[in-house]
């Protein structure tokens, strides 16, 4: 299905479509019923309290005018997938959904699934699913094949790939995010390896952005729809580059200089420093 464009109702129009709306809305039920299914609160308030922000910041996103704004301008749409991926995704992973959304099920359902996750060949995706250098090469490959003028053309024409962009960026954001804010001595990603994770998608989605913003690339879809606007579409492509760049680089600094003092606080916990003796000769 072809999104039909209109230059004059960009900043008005919503869009409430059932694939947007109705996960929405299963995740929000699914995570009230686990948060109190044991009888005690799973997580704290502040842990539920980001996972709903999270869900209500990527909802926003995706329906209200931004998404449109997103359609008639490169810029623009860089700030939708900005907000989803470093806003809403990790203030829903912060939630602890996996906990909580598990605790929703069915108890019988529950053991089901512990079992299944005991055996060797599921054992074995997971440890390849929480290796940085897969979440890495994954969550780089996404934003580059989306970023190709092909696949973000038809992003914008069709509200089916649009669909499938935003599932794409969210899902490889809560991916990485997963790996990267546990803390603790039960870590899925130890330290060293979730900081260098961290490094490594601010240097792979960096020269995307170097790309996007002194890069001459042709967007065919925004072309068009910037002579309509009388924009200059290489002028909005590198507003929508500065625009992947600037924050991705600053909550990276952000999010290493948090695991570096956490890393060093779980050592001097485990490890304390210990005070010389001095005895008096």
């Amino acid at each position: 299905m072809t999104a039909v464009f209109d230059p004059s109702s960009v900043w008005s129009t919503w869009n409430f479509q059932p694939m947007q709306t109705v996960p929405a809305l299963i995740a929000l039920g699914l995570y009230g019923r686990g948060l109190y299914s044991t009888g005690i609160r799973a997580v704290s308030r502040a842990r539920a309290a980001a996972f709903v922000a999270g869900v209500l910041v990527a909802l926003g996103a995706v329906v209200s005018p931004l998404h449109s704004a997103g359609d008639a301008r490169f810029s623009m749409h860089m700030i939708q997938h900005q907000v989803l991926m470093l806003i809403a995704a990790p203030l829903i992973v912060a939630g602890r959904p996996g906990l909580v959304l598990a605790l929703a099920l069915p108890m019988r359902a529950r053991k089901v699934g512990w079992a299944i996750g005991r055996t060797r060949p599921v054992a074995w995706v997971l440890g390849v699913l929480r290796n940085p250098f897969v979440i890495l090469l994954v969550y780089a490959g996404v934003l580059w094949i989306w970023h190709l003028p092909g696949p973000y053309d038809a992003a914008v024409r069709g509200s089916a790939a649009h669909a499938a962009e935003h599932i794409a960026f969210l899902g490889v954001a809560l991916w990485f995010w997963s790996g990267v804010m546990r803390t603790g001595p039960r870590r899925r990603v130890q330290y060293v390896p979730s900081m260098s994770l961290v490094i490594g998608a601010m240097m792979l989605v960096g020269w995307l952005a170097a790309v996007l913003t002194f890069g001459k690339i042709d967007y065919p879809i925004y072309v068009q729809r910037a002579a309509l606007l009388h924009i200059d579409p290489m002028v909005d492509q590198e507003l929508a580059g500065t625009l992947m760049w600037v924050p991705m680089t600053l909550v990276s600094f952000g999010v290493f200089a948090a695991l570096f003092v956490h890393w060093f606080r779980d050592l001097e916990t485990t490890h304390p420093r210990r005070t010389p003796v001095v005895t008096d000769p």
